[in-house]
């Protein structure tokens, strides 16, 4: 089988470049619903190879980096673009890089088990209607004293980002907002990351539903989450049902299955994890979960099978120079 993943009603297992779309147009103009869209469908290659460790690496497991960069082939990106993503997340401290004779694998380091589970936590914990007991917590980003500004936006910026995976949303530059009261997890969080002093947490009622409504609306855009979770169903249904009746080969698994996962990963850390009837939008919010939770486990293993194949420790790896094939040795016992 051949897969079209642009919108021409069937796939590739091959797309077209996978670069970042840079617009020519002048940034005072207004991007579109679609173009705001349509980059969720981009796969970003540093994010992409966590994924991968997150789902198919075990711990102490050892991952050959030819094999990686060929498994970055398949998705679409190429050998330079591949090394280079590879190379930026070793420097982020996240892949411990080990030289065995010619060759290189990678293990992942401590810090990046702390952030797979963060992500998976947040991908997986995905609900259709939510709980909500009715209260709000709003963050304050106060800045150390003597911190240097850029310091203040590196800190911001990385608070931010560990919000965002908690449903927050942004009001403005260093305030952000989530539904619920629930404060332990958060002063952890601000523990790890060494802020404490810096960031001031308040438990608020927003009692008036016009308040309300102007908050969610300023702080998540509803109207592009709903256009995406539109967009996951039509991309992805057609698939789930070819697959259900033909069945699927481990690399067409392989690639969907991390289509699938980034695309909703992108959609989970943008949605406020609200109830429907408090955010008072109709979407198809239910159906996405639905179709991503039923079309997960079912390429699971033939994308376990290919990525395996390809890049976890082997008896004797293949060197890119002379492999014609993708076929390997067999893995360690």
């Amino acid at each position: 089988m051949t897969y079209y993943f642009e919108s021409r009603g069937s796939f590739v297992t091959r797309p077209a470049s996978l670069a970042p779309v840079r617009s020519s147009k002048p940034r005072t103009k207004k991007v579109s619903l679609a173009q705001q869209a349509k980059k969720f469908t981009v796969l970003q290659p540093q994010e992409i190879i966590l994924g991968l460790f997150g789902e198919y690496v075990e711990e102490h497991e050892q991952v050959w980096s030819g094999g990686l960069v060929n498994l970055l082939q398949d998705l679409g990106f190429s050998v330079a673009g591949a090394r280079v993503a590879i190379n930026r997340v070793c420097l982020r401290n996240l892949l411990i890089s080990q030289r065995e004779g010619r060759f290189i694998f990678y293990v992942s380091a401590p810090r990046l088990l702390a952030v797979i589970e963060e992500g998976r936590h947040h991908t997986f914990s995905a609900k259709a209607d939510p709980q909500w007991d009715g209260s709000w917590r709003i963050v304050l980003y106060q800045g150390a004293e003597g911190h240097k500004v850029d310091g203040h936006r590196a800190d911001r910026v990385r608070l931010g980002r560990w919000l965002t995976l908690r449903h927050f949303g942004v009001i403005q530059e260093g305030i952000w907002i989530a539904g619920g009261g629930e404060s332990r997890e958060l002063k952890r969080l601000i523990s790890r990351l060494g802020m404490e002093g810096q960031v001031l947490s308040l438990n608020v009622s927003l009692n008036d539903p016009q308040e309300a409504r102007n908050v969610i609306h300023r702080a998540w855009n509803l109207e592009l989450l709903s256009s995406l979770y539109d967009m996951f169903l039509a991309k992805f249904e057609p698939m789930y049902e070819t697959i259900n009746k033909k069945g699927v080969s481990p690399l067409d698994a392989f690639v969907i299955r991390t289509r699938l996962i980034d695309m909703f990963r992108k959609m989970a850390t943008i949605d406020p994890n609200l109830p429907d009837t408090v955010l008072e939008i109709e979407w198809r919010r239910g159906e996405a979960l639905e179709l991503f939770y039923a079309m997960h486990p079912l390429l699971a293993e033939g994308a376990r099978e290919h990525f395996e194949q390809c890049a976890i420790r082997t008896t004797q790896p293949i060197d890119m120079d002379t492999k014609k094939t993708r076929k390997q040795t067999p893995r360690q016992p």
